[in-house]
């Protein structure tokens, strides 16, 4: 297959899922769109040096990981806030209720900005795990560290996710 031909299938395979993990990383569409667009320009350009050591997901994910960590750093710095946050994906409309539809989407939306406001090595490892599904293996090949630190930040996100849920609940 042609390197061209492969890129547009990556694109095609993984446009979707990038943007999401993005998106719950940096709690906002526009920067999600951004980080997206950064992460297949990496690839594009590193695409004819990938080796096959590990695989083409676990390289994927580890650049969209890395470019979002990156845009966090430079957001932090910069004082943007990240409080405008969009819907994550889009929710279809199973139900004739669009109340129903539109309580869903606060929800994802709430969820997205606590996501976002989780301390780097805990946004990615919660989205990683609970939104792509990945084991420890894979989200410590990703974040270049060991499976037992994936649990540990894992542990460490669930409880500040409680907690901040906790708050938000308590609150009038």
């Amino acid at each position: 297959m042609a390197k061209a031909d492969e890129f547009n299938k990556l694109v095609e395979d993984y446009a979707q899922s990038v943007y999401t993990h993005a998106h719950r990383m940096l709690g906002s569409r526009e920067e999600a769109e951004e980080a997206a667009q950064d992460v297949f320009l990496r690839i594009h350009r590193s695409l004819a040096g990938f080796q096959g050591r590990a695989k083409i997901s676990t390289w994927i994910w580890r650049i969209t990981t890395n470019v979002c960590l990156t845009r966090r750093e430079v957001l932090r710095k910069s004082m943007t806030t990240l409080m405008d946050v969009e819907a994550a994906a889009e929710v279809s409309d199973e139900s004739p209720d669009p109340e129903c539809s539109f309580i869903v989407r606060e929800e994802r939306d709430r969820l997205g900005h606590l996501i976002a406001s989780l301390p780097d090595r805990e946004a990615a490892a919660i989205t990683l795990f609970y939104i792509e599904g990945m084991d420890y293996k894979e989200i410590a090949g990703i974040l270049d560290i060991p499976a037992g630190s994936v649990a540990t930040a894992l542990h460490r996100g669930r409880e500040r996710l409680a907690g901040r849920l906790s708050d938000m609940k308590e609150r009038p």
